[in-house]
């Protein structure tokens, strides 16, 4: 019993953070841009590709506050996302880079295509990289600038 008992105790934390890892490693992530680029152009939608990883907090925040009650439908309405995960900065970075993603000012990151597959902009001056401290409104304002003006800003 005990022994069993011990098991649990090391497996169930492993078991909880795959569960709910936000972030997978992908083998082919460049492919996965394409084919969501593809579906969210079918769906009118826009594209948010997202760079971050499953350690980061405010990548775990900002996918909390997009599946809030004062986001979710908002979000689910007007865009498509992909999750692709930079590990301890060293996965994706070459992908990150082709589509003008620069993750040095902080994750998460994320660049936005329109739906006619136009890329529109990156948050590489950070715009995101705080989400913890972002409200809902604040993230909600930021969305609706992309979808609006086809600008990413500052969250306000």
């Amino acid at each position: 019993m005990f022994r069993l008992s011990k098991i649990v105790l090391i497996a169930a934390p492993l078991i909880l953070l795959a569960l709910f890892a936000v972030y997978r490693s992908k083998a082919r992530a460049e492919t996965e841009i394409d084919a969501a680029l593809r579906m969210a152009r079918q769906r009118r939608h826009f594209l948010m590709v997202e760079f971050g990883a499953d350690w980061c907090g405010d990548c775990r925040a900002l996918a909390a506050k997009l599946d809030s009650p004062a986001l979710r439908e908002y979000f689910k309405e007007h865009f498509d996302l992909l999750k692709v995960d930079v590990g301890q900065f060293d996965r994706n970075l070459d992908l990150a880079k082709s589509v003008g993603v620069d993750i040095n000012q902080g994750i998460p990151t994320a660049v936005f295509f329109a739906p006619s597959g136009k890329r529109i902009g990156a948050t590489n001056q950070g715009e995101l990289a705080s989400s913890s401290l972002l409200g809902p409104d604040q993230i909600k304002s930021f969305l609706r600038a992309v979808v609006e003006q086809n600008q990413i800003t500052k969250p306000k």
